[in-house]
């Protein structure tokens, strides 16, 4: 009798896991059907939200910020107690996801600027309203932490969102000229003066500052991509990145050159290293004893032999010259030429 209740249980346990992986299989072909949305670009009068959905913030860089854009005609609603602070997280998960929520429904906001990253969004990315973001889809930008946004629309939208920089670490002081390339490459990317007749735009690293051919050739594809960790992450989950016949774009910081080598072992066996079409590495800076020749050693095991093009040194991720990406874009990566070269406009075009 135990053995034939075993067998019952073993049945019972394998009709659900197969249930399971039909029922992903069902969501992912539903996923490849539904076409991809684009918020539309920002014009003068547009209201631009800032909202704290991670880490602690500094509400002087915050309204520094603010201050710029409203000088450029924008209207900007930031929460009153965007300031407040839970130990490592700008409050609690309920605060910060209903905070992110409420800019999500409000049809007045066009745009949501999260003030920076850090940690915390996987933590609140199951609260989200996804489906009041796809009847109104509007700008979503961030790098960071905020890969796990960017992730998570990209799944449950499949709307065109844009890893750029944030108001607390780059943007307020965008006239700088440190910051000048990211703040130019943000204006161009999310505001509609920026924007005429002809489709799409070129993308590539200033000249103090080249990206590097690692891999010859040319290649299409959707832009997928963000902070590594964020992408490590999320795997398994809901909102795990789906990289296929994508350009993936990686870049990260503060992490030793093993723990890039374990992430990269990791999208290796999940398979994701075999389904993109072209790769992107961004700035890996370390700052605790590893030297960047170790870390270029670990990249090029893994992609000096990529049947697809590779490029390098691109400057995305934790640096001054922090380019904005539109994820979910399709674009055209030469890495000869170590350009990015965006084949539709990321934003649809209101009339004036």
């Amino acid at each position: 009798m135990r053995f034939l209740r075993n067998v019952v249980c073993c049945n019972a346990i394998a009709g659900v896991l197969l249930s399971n992986l039909a029922c992903i299989a069902i969501c992912q072909q539903h996923q490849a059907m539904v076409p991809w949305i684009k918020p539309t670009a920002l014009r003068p009068g547009d209201t631009v939200a800032i909202v704290a959905p991670s880490s602690p913030v500094d509400v002087n860089q915050i309204r520094a910020y603010a201050q710029r854009l409203q000088e450029s005609g924008y209207q900007v609603l930031v929460p009153e107690d965007i300031g407040r602070k839970s130990g490592y997280l700008a409050g609690s998960d309920q605060q910060r996801a209903e905070e992110l929520n409420a800019m999500i429904r409000n049809p007045k906001v066009r745009a949501i600027f999260p003030a920076r990253g850090g940690y915390g969004l996987t933590r609140i990315l199951d609260r989200l309203d996804y489906d009041a973001l796809r009847r109104d889809p509007k700008i979503i930008t961030g790098y960071s932490d905020i890969t796990a946004l960017h992730l998570a629309i990209a799944r449950k939208c499949q709307m065109v969102t844009f890893h750029s920089p944030v108001p607390m670490s780059e943007l307020w002081q965008g006239s700088q000229p440190a910051y000048e390339y990211a703040d130019g490459l943000f204006t161009r990317a999310v505001f509609a003066a920026s924007y005429s007749q002809e489709r799409g735009y070129v993308i590539s690293a200033p000249p103090n500052r080249p990206a590097q051919t690692m891999v010859r050739g040319v290649a299409r594809g959707r832009l997928m991509g963000g902070n590594f960790t964020l992408i490590s992450s999320t795997l398994g989950t809901p909102m795990a990145i789906d990289a296929t016949d994508s350009i993936l774009f990686l870049e990260d910081v503060d992490e030793a050159p093993y723990r890039i080598d374990r992430m990269l072992s990791q999208l290796r066996l999940a398979g994701i290293l075999d389904q993109v079409r072209g790769v992107i590495l961004g700035d890996f800076s370390h700052q605790q004893g590893e030297t960047q020749d170790e870390m270029q050693r670990v990249l090029r095991d893994y992609f000096d032999n990529a049947p697809y093009p590779v490029m390098s040194h691109f400057p995305v991720g934790h640096i001054a010259t922090n380019a904005t990406l539109p994820i979910g874009a399709i674009a055209q990566l030469d890495a000869d030429a170590a350009t990015i070269t965006l084949l539709e406009n990321p934003v649809e075009i209101s009339p004036p």
